[in-house]
């Protein structure tokens, strides 16, 4: 009898590691499809010069900043490049207690000025707001306030903006010049839908060339955890949310950029500062909130490389971060769990909410939990090795495949680490991957339950940034 059960058991899992590769290979065809209908949707868009119309959706670019001395004053330059005709950018220096204020107040020439606020999400206080008087920087505005947490300062960016749409952007971020009107894209694109949120692909920076706040050529970095995020970011980006974004089931949109339309967003009361994942935590209200008012609604996702960012190289800061993800996930499963299985909330409460409860939130203790009936077993005499090591193998061909046909995709779509040598370097870092990496994401995972649920933890944690590589 244990013999029949635990054939059955094999079955089980080998049955799911053939579907698994299945969905990758699904996966992996869409998004190709999907990408190249884009990057010719693209050309077109360029040619039309799109940004440079006066009858677009006006936006309001946030940036919230907290002790961001080391890359503040390229960051904003960089926002300064965009190219959009109808923009303003607005940095919430969210109670900094190093210099950042003081580095924008004297690299920009700013002046502290009245002005009132336009809608009333509730803040921290607002100590002052600034312009500058030069014609180059008319259209920034930064704004002073008591510290109160990223959702917080991005709240009062909302209230203080007057804008069609909202960007919301991490100050650690590069843009494209021509991010914004991608972005605004699929809003003027959409007839019958309501676009009330965008997202896009997020590069990694480290080491790549960088000059007057405009972000010149990717190179592989040399840092190892920096490499790994590197795999990790371009495979669920250019796979997973393109793939989602194709029957409209993104559940996130990353915080390191995101764009949203105003109206919802404030119909939401903005980003929630009691959120650990914030920008998981919106996405959620705007489908909650469009489903139970029956709001005809898209978000949508550009999957071509808008934003590039610093990306933690410290194992321990990469640790906080990790942990702080999981914690986040947990804490929408949990606000948001009416939605599972719900045939109300459509493709997010039958699709894509199981599917984050199962493949994201729950992923680190299904595999903690296999790990241990492997120990069991063994201990019992009761593995098939030959089995254990043909599944294990297959597996680690799925996981291999899936990541090296990302990179792959991402190469010959966008020419992003274009070299042989950056190339080679991607495809030995997916190679060893899931014996290194994989791991560690699995005990930062299980350490933000720890912390969700004993420790009952709810901050941030720790984000030191190095700064970019500048050239002259």
């Amino acid at each position: 009898m244990s013999e029949s059960f635990f054939g059955i058991i094999e079955i089980c899992i080998l049955g799911y590691v053939l579907f698994v590769t299945f969905s990758y290979m699904l996966q992996a065809g869409s998004a190709s499809i999907v990408i190249n209908k884009y990057i010719n949707r693209k050309k077109i868009l360029e040619e039309t010069q799109l940004s440079q119309s006066h009858y677009l959706p006006s936006v309001a670019l946030i940036a919230p900043a907290y002790n961001e001395s080391v890359v503040v004053t390229e960051s904003v330059r960089s926002l300064l490049t965009v190219h959009y005709y109808n923009l303003e950018i607005i940095v919430v220096n969210d109670g900094s207690s190093d210099d950042t204020l003081e580095k924008l107040i004297n690299q920009f020439q700013l002046k502290k000025i009245e002005r009132a606020a336009h809608h009333y999400i509730p803040t921290k206080f607002v100590r002052g707001v600034y312009k500058s008087n030069q014609p180059a920087y008319k259209n920034l505005t930064v704004i002073d306030k008591v510290n109160g947490r990223k959702a917080d300062a991005i709240n009062v960016g909302i209230n203080y903006g007057l804008a069609d749409y909202y960007a919301v952007i991490d100050l650690d971020c590069l843009l494209e010049p021509e991010a914004i009107s991608m972005l605004i894209e699929p809003v003027i694109r959409s007839k019958e839908k309501k676009v009330v949120a965008v997202g896009g692909v997020i590069g990694a920076a480290n080491d790549s060339e960088v000059t007057k706040g405009k972000f010149l050529n990717a190179i592989t970095p040399k840092n190892f955890y920096a490499r790994m995020q590197i795999v990790e970011y371009i495979r669920a980006f250019i796979f997973g949310r393109t793939s989602w974004n194709s029957f409209n089931g993104m559940m996130l949109i990353s915080g390191a950029l995101g764009l949203f339309e105003r109206e919802t967003l404030i119909a939401v009361d903005g980003f929630s500062p009691e959120a650990v994942g914030e920008d998981m935590d919106l996405v959620m209200k705007m489908h909650q909130y469009c489903r139970e008012n029956k709001v005809p609604y898209k978000i949508d996702f550009v999957p071509y490389p808008l934003c590039w960012t610093e990306v933690p190289e410290d194992p321990f800061i990469l640790a906080s971060q990790r942990n702080r993800w999981m914690r986040g996930t947990i804490q929408c499963m949990l606000k948001f769990r009416k939605m599972f299985l719900n045939p109300r909330y459509g493709v997010i409460g039958m699709i894509s909410y199981p599917y984050w409860f199962i493949a994201e939130m729950l992923a680190p203790i299904l595999e903690l939990l296999g790990l241990i009936l492997i120990i069991v077993l063994a201990i019992c005499g009761l593995v098939n090795w030959v089995f254990a090591a043909v599944l294990l193998s297959l597996a680690y061909l799925v996981a291999l495949l899936n990541s090296m046909s990302a990179l792959l995709v991402y190469y010959l779509s966008f020419r992003r680490y274009d070299s042989t040598k950056d190339l080679y370097n991607l495809f030995k870092t997916a190679a060893i991957e899931p014996f290194i990496y994989h791991p560690k994401t699995i005990t930062w995972g299980l350490k933000g339950y720890w912390d969700y649920f004993v420790r009952k933890k709810r901050g941030w944690g720790i984000m030191r940034r190095v700064g970019f590589k500048k050239l002259a």
